[in-house]
């Protein structure tokens, strides 16, 4: 069985789909699959991961019936996945080399369960960077309210201490990693800062977390009816999330 599990939603990636499986295949721990699932494409995504896959058994090409959003996608990548650690990479983001050897080895060393570490913003041809994102050293409850910086593609999760947990496929809403992160919280884990720069997101125009007033009423909505604050607890929170969220686009976006 491998020790590390990559879960890749696709949909319509097959620009990206050629850099992302390079960086995975160039990670200097070599015991990993990649579940990437086809939510549907219609660019060609399917073929250029079943070409991986003819050359490097470690690639696994996964369908949903129909597209079907992120979680969804995530969740059949869950249920197929065999490795003790799970990791999270989107078909158009980056990882450095040694993300999955520094995350493992940090988490079995220190006994942790959940993790994020720091991360760069690049452009959408990868030609300009931003400056170190980071989120909190410990995501709790507040912190993840109140902070951002703790990106999807930086998380591991040990399945030897949470061994069971899927994405919510809840429609209304654009966050389905936050709702998750809520969800382990209230479990009682507590998430860890690795505090090293080990992977690179890319900003698109189409992208979701492009339109910065609707991701804004999107966390709104999320504290009021997610996470069932009162209007005044939601109220503070928000507005710590809105400024951090305002210097983080700010400061680390590509130049």
């Amino acid at each position: 069985m491998p020790l590390v599990s990559i879960i890749t939603p696709v949909y319509n990636a097959a620009r990206w789909l050629p850099e992302t499986l390079a960086a995975v295949r160039a990670q200097t721990c070599t015991d990993w699959e990649q579940l990437l699932v086809d939510d549907g494409s219609t660019d060609g995504s399917a073929e250029v991961v079943e070409a991986a896959a003819r050359t490097d058994a470690r690639f696994r090409l996964l369908r949903t019936a129909m597209n079907a959003g992120p979680s969804a996608a995530r969740n059949v990548a869950l249920d197929a996945a065999r490795g003790r650690f799970i990791a999270f990479l989107d078909a158009d983001d980056l990882w450095l080399p040694e993300k999955l050897a520094r995350s493992t080895e940090w988490m079995m060393e220190r006994g942790y369960d959940f993790i994020h570490h720091d991360y760069r913003h690049i452009s959408h041809d990868g030609s300009r960077m931003g400056r170190l994102v980071h989120g909190p050293n410990e995501l709790d409850l507040r912190t993840l309210h109140t902070r951002r910086g703790t990106g999807c593609l930086t998380v591991v999760i040990d399945r030897k201490g949470i061994p069971d947990f899927r994405f919510p496929t809840i429609t209304p809403y654009r966050a389905e990693d936050f709702c998750l992160w809520s969800e382990l919280i209230g479990r009682g884990h507590t998430g860890h800062r690795l505090p090293l720069d080990l992977a690179r997101y890319r900003l698109l125009p189409e992208s979701r977390s492009a339109n910065k007033l609707g991701g804004a009423l999107n966390a709104w909505c999320l504290y009021r009816r997610f996470s069932k604050l009162s209007r005044t607890h939601a109220a503070l929170w928000w507005m710590q999330y809105a400024w951090s969220a305002f210097w983080l686009h700010r400061l680390a976006r590509p130049r």
